[in-house]
């Protein structure tokens, strides 16, 4: 073999070799571009559900906070509804101490006082306009008009060891909780019924 023909071999062999080698190393490189494209797919997927995953998460917390924010608003009005109705009470005590019931109420609960402390030495302190109101008194009782209350009295014995307090005040503070719940529910009964109701039609709604 001649040295031309074997150059032209080698030669030849050489450019399939080479030629071998580019569409291997574009096979290699469009791989390398097919992966990094997926890559980046993925990434940019996992980005956008990341995203939408952080807005969901701050739109769920301001509805969270919008939430209670709203009842906190909602109790505070109710508390003060409330505050505002037992307040209008204490107000309405002037007029109910002209009513015939006062007076049966004072009576009564000076009498029980009396069996209470027994044969002992008391004082009643009452305001002077409710003097004319008292029960029949035994010798054991004084009665003083220096009572600075909306109404009642405060039975003591003498040596201020021992009192009873009767006043109206008192008597309201002491059945407050009571009150309370008579109040939310003239209140907030009718209204809690309707909302009830709206939140039946509204789901009554979604399931037809």
């Amino acid at each position: 073999m001649g040295i031309e023909k074997l150059t032209g071999t080698l030669l030849r062999e050489a450019e399939s070799e080479a030629e071998k080698i580019i569409q291997a190393a574009e096979g290699h490189v469009k791989k390398m571009k097919e992966d990094e494209r997926a890559k980046i797919a993925v990434l940019k997927a996992d980005a956008e559900a990341e995203v939408a995953k952080v807005l969901n998460e701050q739109r769920n917390e301001r509805l969270a906070w919008a939430r209670l924010e709203g009842k906190r608003i909602l109790s505070e009005a109710k508390e003060d509804a409330i505050n505002n109705a037992i307040e209008d009470i204490f107000s309405l005590l002037k007029e109910i101490k002209k009513s015939k019931e006062y007076a049966t109420f004072l009576s009564r609960s000076i009498s029980a006082a009396l069996k209470e402390f027994g044969d002992v030495k008391l004082i009643i302190h009452i305001e002077k306009s409710d003097k004319g109101l008292l029960p029949k008194l035994p010798q054991n009782c004084s009665v003083e008009t220096d009572l600075d209350k909306l109404g009642g009295a405060v039975v003591e014995t003498e040596d201020g060891k021992m009192k009873m307090d009767l006043t109206l005040e008192t008597l309201i503070d002491l059945k407050k909780d009571d009150l309370r719940r008579v109040v939310a529910k003239e209140l907030f009964e009718e209204q809690q019924r309707k909302e009830e109701k709206d939140a039946k039609k509204v789901r009554g709604s979604k399931g037809s």
